[in-house]
């Protein structure tokens, strides 16, 4: 494991491992209310928040509400913006990190529940995030050959009680 892999696998556990996840949250621009693509919040229980923003390589992480802290500079673009909620309640107890074997980027994530029953499957694609709910790890697999079968990809999961692992995904 290099250390940009090591790095994204640390953030990944920290904010996302054995969290429970109550919302999807959307952002919508308040003049035409088209849903953004390259950004999406994941609610807590607790009402906290997880921010993930893509626009090139890799993806920016931040904790914070929109309206509360601006990370991604999303009102540069944007008069006023609209959060849509999803409600979609599960525990994070499977992660899946998808690496490029050439390049230093996260091309996407898999989150799971213990047995499989509800998950969480996105692809970051340059300018959008590009998101599947509750599919299977080989529907996952299936997307990603298709996608990323020129350049290839490295997968490394992490299940309840175990420690990071490189494997064929």
């Amino acid at each position: 494991m290099n250390n940009y892999i090591i790095s994204f696998t640390k953030k990944f556990n920290y904010f996302f491992y054995k969290k429970e996840i109550s919302n999807i949250i959307y952002l919508h621009d308040e003049d035409d209310n088209e849903r953004l693509d390259h950004v999406i919040f994941f609610e807590k229980d607790n009402g906290d928040v997880i921010g993930l923003y893509i626009r090139g390589m890799n993806p920016l992480i931040s904790v914070n509400r929109v309206y509360d802290l601006d990370d991604f500079n999303l009102f540069s673009s944007y008069e006023g913006l609209i959060e849509c909620k999803e409600n979609i309640k599960f525990k994070i107890e499977y992660i899946g990190l998808f690496f490029n074997t050439q390049y230093n980027e996260l091309l996407g994530f898999y989150f799971a529940n213990k047995d499989v029953s509800s998950s969480i499957f996105i692809l970051f694609l340059q300018d959008e995030i590009y998101m599947e709910k509750d599919c299977t790890k080989y529907e996952a697999s299936r997307i990603l050959e298709k996608r990323f079968s020129t350049e290839g990809f490295i997968t490394y999961e992490k299940k309840c009680g175990t420690n990071w692992r490189q494997l064929n995904f």
